[in-house]
């Protein structure tokens, strides 16, 4: 069970640090009418506009590579997995609210400028829940100590 549980718990904190470069929400929307759709993504490190990277990333990755620490110290002792997968849980849930809120700001407060707006959550968010489905899979399998 300790190598099932090390497993699991290595899988799940390299998820959650992948989870963190891919796209965390997506919004395609159009500033005019006569223009196409331009993307604006958030990662863990980054938001983009088309081309235009912000120089202030959100660093929404920093909280989630601290749990996925916290994750691989767990394979030794099962309080530390327990508590890593909490806090993987605690991130992943504050970060689905945030962009919940954002997303549904832009698609209300934009409707009027582009009706064909599409905004949403990426990949990033639903491997970052799945990081912490498995985090908390291998607390279940970890051995007591």
């Amino acid at each position: 069970m300790r190598l099932l549980s090390a497993g699991l718990l290595f899988l799940a904190a390299a998820a959650a640090v992948t989870a963190t470069f891919l796209p965390l929400s997506e919004l395609l929307i159009r500033l005019t009418p006569d223009q196409p759709q331009t993307a604006y993504v958030t990662t863990g490190w980054s938001t983009r506009f088309g081309a235009t990277e912000d120089e202030h990333g959100p660093l929404f990755g920093i909280p989630a590579v601290a749990a996925a620490v916290a994750v691989l110290v767990g394979v030794r002792w099962w309080k530390v997995a327990f508590a890593g997968a909490a806090a993987l849980a605690g991130v992943t849930g504050m970060l689905f609210v945030y962009l919940l809120n954002a997303i549904s700001f832009h698609r209300q407060g934009n409707i009027t400028i582009d009706p064909g707006l599409e905004a949403g959550f990426g990949n990033g968010m639903w491997v970052l829940i799945a990081a912490t489905i498995v985090a908390f899979g291998a607390v279940v399998v970890h051995p007591d100590d």
